[in-house]
């Protein structure tokens, strides 16, 4: 359908748009209606604008409830429950000002996060802590807790 469309224009190769389009567009659009991939959410509302998530696969919907929760979108529409009438619903909730200022909110805020401190942090909490005097000695690692594992010991 969208092939005969855009194969003239130079971005578009074997039938895909390149990713770099993906990140332009949503800089001259006022919203989005797409998948709910994490790339595809992220660069739109880097863009600052409001999504429509209409999953149908892994993550997309947690992505389409993340969107939600944020205000930035409405609820996300199942691929199977997709009607005119809900994507009609969806647009005008997308049109609303206040949600188009969330979305420039949530864009600044993600304009100024540290991602890489973010993961660090992430990654520390989650690591053993140390033990307390009270705790027990770990089973000694190797061959020896390997037998055991198999009443060999």
């Amino acid at each position: 359908m969208f092939q005969s469309l855009f194969s003239s224009l130079p971005f578009f190769v074997g039938g895909y748009l390149l990713i770099l389009v993906v990140r332009w567009y949503c800089y001259v659009i006022c919203s989005q209606v797409h998948h709910g991939g994490a790339g595809t959410t992220a660069a739109g509302l880097k863009a600052a604008c409001p999504t429509t998530i209409v999953p149908f696969f892994g993550d997309q919907p947690f992505w389409g409830e993340r969107v939600h929760a944020r205000g930035v979108g409405p609820a996300p529409i199942p691929i199977d429950e997709f009607s005119l009438q809900k994507l009609v619903d969806a647009i005008r909730f997308m049109l609303d000002p206040e949600v188009k200022k969330r979305a420039v909110e949530l864009a600044k805020a993600m304009e100024n996060e540290d991602g890489v401190t973010g993961a660090v942090k992430a990654f520390l909490k989650h690591l053993p802590r140390k033990k307390s005097q009270s705790e027990p000695e770990p089973a000694p690692s190797g061959l020896s807790s390997i037998r055991r594992c198999f009443g060999c010991a």
